[in-house]
């Protein structure tokens, strides 16, 4: 029979399957979870022959620990870039006084990157540079006022930025929110739509101008498996009024919204040069999911030191964001898993709604161009 060990690890992969599956982070017919099954339904079936010779129950033990270590350092933990060198380089990252975006930033700065934190708080901001700078040794790190729930904190950021006179290479647009009970942001636009999509739309811009006078510019916008689950952007109930539920659904069709503004922006501009990613930064431990339903907040609670065996960190979340702002081979328009380009359900890049999208999104945030 199989020992202990043998028996926790086999369970913890199934479980890590599971659950990767289920979110959508992983296909059920991705290569990872193909063959991470197989080597355990193996291993199960061969260890419980009685029949079998003593050491080959101890070989299938040796396998299922081994499956398990692999699982966890290729799932959990993740892929790694490859840095480069950044000198020169100017970056804007919001929401990076924590989480994904202070990763990023972080990762950004120690290779070399002049760092714009775009937050709302300048007292988290100025404590997540020092860290920074702890961390990396880099004091080309500066902070600049934004709020994406207003459109007035947006246009005075784009403003604030141009009189720094500094170029800009990279603009991640990190910053998101998750909410259990609809609210509105001061424009009256449903609150998790208005700060994941609408602002970041009218910040990305607002800033081309200065993007496009970079020989190399990069737009990585952070979306997220979940936009899976939302086949569709319903344009008759944009600002889930009708079907806001516990808030996942609305958050769902944020991140598709994500992935059609990067398509639709890429087609635009890709003549020009700019290379525009959206990115699933994997399952991460984070503060948005202090918003969520109450359960969710209970089972994170109840099972926190677990999380640490199924989620990633943040620095592990921040791997693929950077790589789409500086691995020479990205093309644009791409969306990206784990430090690769990915293709997602072809009913999820229907060319129509992301102009339809961008126009509407115009004319919400009030931008012309």
């Amino acid at each position: 029979m199989l020992g202990l060990l043998s028996i926790v690890s086999c369970a913890y992969v199934a479980i890590l399957l599971g659950f990767r599956v289920l979110l959508g982070d992983l296909d059920s017919k991705n290569d990872l979870v193909t063959r991470h099954a197989i080597t355990t339904f193996a291993c199960v079936w061969l260890s419980m022959d009685p029949n079998n010779y003593l050491f080959v129950r101890y070989a299938m033990e040796a396998i299922a620990v081994g499956n398990t270590i692999s699982a966890y350092y290729m799932i959990v933990k993740g892929t790694k870039y490859t840095p480069v060198s950044l000198k020169d380089k100017v970056a804007v990252v919001t929401g990076a006084n924590s989480g994904i975006g202070f990763e990023v930033a972080k990762q950004l700065a120690g290779m070399g990157a002049h760092v714009v934190f775009a937050c709302r708080s300048q007292e988290r901001a100025d404590a997540a540079m020092a860290a920074v700078t702890k961390a990396t040794g880099s004091t080309k790190l500066k902070f600049i006022q934004l709020d994406l729930g207003k459109f007035r904190s947006i246009r005075r950021f784009a403003d604030d930025f141009k009189k720094t006179k500094l170029p800009l290479d990279i603009l991640v647009n990190n910053a998101g929110i998750n909410f259990y009970k609809r609210e509105t942001t001061s424009e009256g636009h449903e609150r998790i739509f208005g700060i994941n999509h609408l602002g970041p739309f009218l910040l990305t811009n607002l800033l081309l101008v200065s993007l496009l006078r970079s020989q190399e510019p990069r737009v990585v916008n952070v979306g997220s498996c979940i936009m899976k689950y939302s086949k569709t952007i319903p344009f008759d109930d944009l600002m889930s009024k009708k079907n806001y539920g516990d808030g996942m659904i609305t958050y769902s069709r944020s991140k598709l919204a994500n992935y059609l503004f990067t398509l639709e922006l890429h087609r635009r501009y890709a003549d020009k040069n700019l290379k525009v990613s959206c990115v699933h930064p994997g399952v991460v431990i984070s503060s948005l999911q202090n918003n969520m339903h109450p359960a969710f907040g209970f089972l994170a609670r109840t099972f926190h030191t677990l999380r640490w065996f199924f989620q990633s960190t943040g620095e592990q979340g921040a791997y693929t964001p950077v790589f789409a702002a500086i691995d020479p081979s990205i093309q644009g328009g791409n969306y990206l898993e784990r430090c690769e380009v990915v293709h997602p359900d072809p009913a999820l890049t229907n060319e129509k709604t992301a102009k339809k999208l961008w126009d509407v999104s115009s004319t919400l945030t009030g931008w012309k161009n």
